[in-house]
């Protein structure tokens, strides 16, 4: 469960969230300016919602791009946007669960 803070002043506006989705609409019900808040996770949290986001999201572009390096090698262009698409996941995944 995470919190939600405010940035401009640190005041704690709730607790017990777990999405984005859910922060927000606290944050839009608190009154709070969109951008002025962050939502915390214990690093633990972050650590396993990562884990699953990259098996569900990640995995099978990681091993398109095996696939793809063994099968022509890491200057065709195939292999390099399964490369990108592999990298550009994982970035989007972090994103959404960012360390503090």
């Amino acid at each position: 469960m995470a919190i939600l803070k405010q940035i401009s002043t640190g005041r704690i506006v709730a607790g017990g969230l777990t999405t984005q989705e859910s922060a927000q609409k606290i944050a839009k019900s608190a009154g709070v300016a969109e951008g002025d808040y962050q939502l915390i996770f214990s690093e633990k949290e972050i650590l396993a919602f990562r884990r699953d986001g990259y098996a569900q999201t990640c995995d099978h572009l990681f091993i398109d791009y095996m696939a793809n390096l063994t099968e022509l090698g890491d200057a065709a262009q195939a292999t390099i946007d399964a490369k990108q698409a592999w990298l550009d996941a994982r970035a989007a995944i972090k994103a959404s669960y960012p360390k503090s």
